[in-house]
């Protein structure tokens, strides 16, 4: 029996992910035989091409000439026309620049790949085309980070809707391309892994394309994503959610996979849910194999493997956290034995010619990594490495200068917040100055350290926020880069679980989301204004200028490919010192004016001021949500009425 083992779009394609040749390694050390397939990096890969993007943008034009054939423009039609006029210019040149762009972030020699200028244009060439791909099939919204809909997830009948080949930029590709493969391997078992929520639509839809080529064809689903997603459901709700779906696998998928193997293979009807290890031994478990992945497809100029050392975290109590293969928090914490991590790392350099590995894991335990880096030391492993860890006491001068002796390139550290009170409340079980000595100890010792933090912690103050812009401030000449998110609640977190604790006086879902995906709440006592948080975000812009930042995945976001490459080749301080690099280099956008010209600016400071009161209201007033009710409130406002020689702007009422 072979098997399929398919991570599927929409996610970083700079490096592979873990689960597919951590799976792919445990089967083929018991026999079975796989075809692995990162379905992510090949749909980009045909996707950002100068014919297909040249077929979107007739489409585009297409779509905007009915707009501009209609005599009004309801809500809807607005953003829409929005959305394609805001690509307009666009279309001329992002078809025929963007092959280049991507062979710039894949340039084996380097030299424009480590060249800021080559680079801004590249990247932002790409998430224009992304920009370009989401107007052709708007409302889908999708980069590298994101698949999404107004309404996406909130059944199977909007999943299945999502899935319609003329809502899937995807669906040539795995209706005809992937499913060509597929057949031509003789494959008996497909396992989709979902590490992210952008991945759930496509893999839905993949999966529906594999049915209607494949109806026999047993199709399973895991990963992070999906388990964090369906967790929380009893087996019967699990097995309603399916859809295309033959079985959903949970938790850690080798040992549930095996098993779905031997039973396929021994003509049995395995159960639509399988849980997994949620605490395997990892002592002895395969390495993660990449034969048969395009290495050569990943949007880098050379690979950058992960590897996992350990799974699950050995703290575990942080209020925020829901990561990972766990139901509620984290997994349980688990080391692979060191001599092995290090054999592991050495072969994987060796078999695959990576320099550059990132250790992935929830966090890397200092004394344990610091075991690692003398193992590697040892056998001369020649590898650099970027993982993730908690600012911890233990991370002294000595052992800081023995992990950059055994590869350490980079370190992120959950710092959180620079608040006591909220370090306290999160749980965090270090204190703020052994952060700070932590970030000076490694950085002093050659290693990049990035501070990852957020703001709007529950009860989280005005002055509270500014203190951890203000720390980030202070230890700017040791912070390799930075991220300053928004806090954002999870199913699985001690704060979910105990609001009260938390000032929080209200959690909930809306009713039509059948699914759960939104979860909302309402804190006890306000504790910013408007005016507090535009503030916030004004000296978060402020702050953010002293460093060259990008999104992710690209170089100057945190543990990204790419930021790891930037450390290797330029330095720890390459992004300090980009600072101020150009990030919007002129691009050549030739298209400047439509027919029948709208006054745009007028029309999207009402129009999107008008989406966000609806949303408002679905979600904070009627707490419930579907295209119907959405429909309701956005045919009640304002239309545009078509443009005439001379004519401006003007609204009425439907």
């Amino acid at each position: 029996m072979t098997i399929a083992l398919i991570y599927p779009p929409a996610c970083d394609p700079t490096a592979p992910y873990l689960s597919v040749p951590l799976l792919t390694g445990h089967l083929r050390s018991h026999g079975i035989s796989v075809l692995p397939v990162d379905a992510n990096v090949e749909a980009f890969d045909g996707l950002l091409r100068q014919a297909p993007l040249s077929t979107l943008a007739r489409r585009v034009e297409k779509r905007l000439a009915r707009l501009l054939r209609k005599s009004v423009l309801g809500h809807t039609d607005q953003l829409l026309f929005l959305r394609l006029t805001d690509v307009f210019p666009d279309l001329d040149w992002v078809p025929s620049a963007v092959e280049d762009a991507v062979a710039v972030l894949r340039d084996p020699t380097g030299r424009r790949f480590y060249d800021p200028v080559h680079y801004e244009k590249a990247v932002s060439t790409v998430m224009a085309a992304l920009r370009l791909v989401s107007a052709a099939y708007s409302p889908l919204s999708m980069d590298f980070t994101s698949y999404r809909t107004p309404f996406a997830l909130l059944s199977e009948a909007q999943i299945r809707s999502d899935a319609r080949p003329e809502n899937d930029p995807f669906h040539d590709y795995f209706s005809k391309t992937l499913c060509d493969r597929l057949a031509a391997a003789d494959v008996k078992l497909v396992g989709l892994s979902m590490a992210f929520p952008g991945q759930i639509q496509p893999g839905y839809s993949l999966a529906y394309a594999l049915k209607a080529r494949f109806p026999q064809l047993h199709v399973s689903m895991g990963g992070p994503a999906v388990t964090q997603l369906l967790a929380r459901f009893d087996d019967a709700r699990i097995a309603d959610m399916r859809g295309p779906f033959d079985s959903v696998v949970l938790f850690e998928g080798e040992a549930a996979l095996l098993d779905l193997v031997g039973m396929l293979s021994a003509g049995l009807n395995p159960p639509p849910v399988m849980h997994g290890n949620q605490a395997a031994d990892l002592a002895g478990l395969a390495p993660p194999d990449f034969d048969g992945l395009p290495l050569e497809k990943y949007f880098s100029p050379e690979p950058v493997l992960p590897y996992d050392p350990t799974r699950g975290c050995y703290w575990g109590k942080c209020a925020f956290c829901h990561y990972g293969l766990s139901c509620r928090g984290t997994a349980a914490y688990r080391q692979r034995p060191v001599a092995e991590v290090a054999t592991h790392l050495k072969q994987m350099s060796m078999r695959w010619g990576c320099r550059t590995v990132y250790l992935s894991q929830d966090a890397f335990a200092p004394a344990f990594a610091r075991q690692v880096a003398g193992a590697l030391s040892e056998i001369n492993a020649d590898i650099h490495w970027g993982t993730d860890m908690r600012p911890e006491a233990s991370l002294t001068p000595d052992c800081c200068r023995e992990l950059k002796a055994g590869g350490a390139l980079s370190v992120a550290l959950g710092i959180e917040s620079a608040s006591p009170r909220l370090i306290r409340l999160i749980d965090k079980g270090v204190g703020l100055a052994d952060m700070s000595t932590a970030v000076h100890n490694l950085a002093t010792a050659g290693i990049a350290v990035e501070a990852m933090c957020f703001t709007d912690f529950p009860t989280e103050t005005r002055p509270e926020a500014q203190a951890t812009l203000a720390w980030i401030r202070a230890l700017r000449s040791e912070i390799a880069l930075f991220i300053c998110g928004r806090f954002g609640l999870s199913h699985g977190s001690r704060v979910a679980a105990e609001p009260d604790a938390f000032g929080i006086e209200g959690i909930w879902h809306l009713n039509g989301d059948n699914w759960q995906t939104g979860l909302f709440y309402r804190e006890r006592r306000e504790t910013k204004t408007a005016d507090d948080r535009e503030t916030i975000d004004r000296h978060l812009d402020d702050l953010s200028a002293g460093w060259w930042l990008h999104d992710y995945p690209w170089a100057g976001a945190l543990s990204t490919a790419h930021s790891l490459l930037y450390y290797a080749a330029l330095g720890p301080d390459v992004f300090r010192r980009l600072a101020g690099t150009r990030r919007k280099p002129a691009l050549p956008k030739k298209r400047t004016s439509l027919p029948g010209s709208y006054d745009t600016r007028r029309m999207a400071e009402t129009a999107y001021r008008n989406e966000a009161d609806i949303w408002d209201r679905l979600i904070h007033h009627l707490c419930a949500v579907s295209p119907a009710l959405y429909a309701q409130f956005a045919t009640a406002l304002p239309t545009v009425s078509t443009p005439g020689k001379g004519r401006s702007f003007s609204a009425r009422r439907q």
